[in-house]
């Protein structure tokens, strides 16, 4: 899948042209410059350096000041008006500031150094603009997966085509406004996270309604502990791509809901944690996501925990998603055949505080709850068949038969009358009817 074949940029070496007119501080420059790093190109004016800019591309230009002819802010000049997407590094031996201000303004350089230059630093100089580089680079490649991803969004139904389109335009806008900067670097990465949920959203998995809630619930959890801004938002994010190592998942798998799936088949699903991780760690900006992502499912005891991590030692990241989504999951009725009620599903987890889920972000649960603003049952649901019913039970869903017509409607009060209906139609009909009621019993609210 397109999903899977995201990989880091990287070049085995980067195009150098060094411009000056000493012979001596052109082979000292070639020196400097590692072979396995830099693939260096000289030239001896600036006439010559535009000559050899015409012929081949060119990563990085490193230029003197002052040459006969074409001064260095002049050749820079015109680098940056024919080759603006070559980085510009300017050396000079004067303490001429005025020349100086000219070459960065004129020429738009980059960085500039000093004749003559500490080794180390132009070196580091070198390191950092080739990074910035490779981000960019890593960006492109990133921007043309989201348009190959969206060529095969388009042939998706008429029903989701207008969806798909709107999202589309939403995310090429986004992209459109990258710049080099580590701010523009992190709008884009959010745009590409915004793809992802969509087609997991597209995928249709169980649980993938639900997913702004988890996600939602994650930011309230990690403000809760203390996190920065930046650590709640990749919190925050972990939880909008916790399923999205799915879509590399059978579709026969991944529309089960996990009550109806048989262990194999759950140890199977579970695999798409590592499969995400895969496909999101060598993204920079997405590692700390990929980690929480990845360890969600290892349990807060370490038992069965394949890397053998546990308690603090696993990711935070990854125990604030593994009770946000087991809580949404539970209320919503993804990880059940029955939905429960935020009491029910507060004592679900606290049964297991301190063996699956961190014990701090039990206590801490009930406190953000109320923020989060759910519409949610006030009993929890059980199900039970037509011969178990009593009169007095109120029907917490639709009763629906296997061809999707209508016996009672949700909020019906069973009686006797209605057990004998049901019966009836159960035995004439040859179908077990799965009846979904609200428990007698409530659960006090932690």
């Amino acid at each position: 899948m397109l999903l899977m074949t995201t990989e880091p940029v990287s070049a085995l070496s980067w195009k150098v042209l060094c411009v000056d007119d000493e012979s001596s501080i052109l082979r000292a420059l070639k020196r400097l410059l590692p072979k396995a790093t830099y693939d260096v190109t000289i030239a001896t004016s600036g006439q010559e350096g535009l000559a050899v800019l015409a012929q081949q591309p060119i990563d990085l230009v490193i230029s003197d000041m002052r040459m006969p002819g074409m001064s260095g802010a002049e050749f820079l000049e015109q680098v940056a008006s024919l080759y603006p997407d070559t980085v510009r590094i300017l050396l000079t031996g004067y303490s001429d500031i005025e020349s100086t201000i000219a070459a960065v303004n004129r020429g738009r350089i980059h960085r500039y150094l000093q004749k003559p230059w500490d080794s180390d630093a132009l070196l580091e100089c070198l390191a950092q603009e080739m990074e910035s580089r490779r981000l960019k680079r890593e960006n492109e490649q990133l921007y043309h997966l989201v348009e190959a991803q969206n060529q095969e969004l388009k042939e998706l139904n008429s029903v989701l085509e207008k969806k798909v389109e709107q999202r589309t335009l939403q995310i090429r806008k986004a992209l459109s406004d990258l710049q080099s900067s580590h701010q523009r670097v992190k709008e884009q990465v959010r745009a590409i996270i915004r793809v992802f949920y969509n087609l997991l959203s597209l995928k249709g998995t169980p649980g993938s309604a639900y997913t702004q809630e988890v996600s939602q619930l994650c930011w309230l959890l990690g403000g809760s502990l203390g996190q920065t801004d930046f650590e709640r938002m990749n919190t925050k994010l972990a939880g909008l791509l916790g399923e999205v190592g799915v879509l590399c998942l059978d579709d026969y798998l991944v529309r089960k809901s996990w009550h109806e799936m048989n262990t194999l088949e759950r140890d199977q699903f579970r695999t798409h944690a590592m499969l995400a991780y895969r496909a999101m760690s060598p993204v920079q900006h997405l590692s700390s996501i990929a980690l929480s992502v990845l360890h969600q499912f290892d349990r807060y005891d370490g038992k069965d925990n394949q890397q053998g991590l546990q308690g603090e030692n696993l990711p935070l990241g990854s125990r604030i998603l593994a009770v946000a989504r087991d809580y949404i999951y539970a209320v919503r009725g993804v990880s059940a055949d029955v939905r429960l009620s935020r009491a029910g599903a507060l004592a679900k987890l606290r049964e297991q505080a301190g063996l699956v889920y961190d014990p701090v972000l039990i206590e801490k649960l009930p406190d953000v709850l109320p923020s989060l603003n759910l519409d949610l049952l006030e009993q929890d649901e059980r199900v039970v068949s037509t011969y178990n019913l009593v009169p007095g039970m109120k029907l917490s869903r639709d009763v629906v038969t296997s061809a999707n017509l209508l016996l009672l409607p949700e909020g019906h009060q069973v009686s006797e009358h209605t057990i004998k209906r049901l019966q009836s139609y159960a035995e004439s009909a040859d179908e077990v009817l799965r009846i979904h009621i609200f428990s007698s019993r409530v659960r006090a609210v932690g």
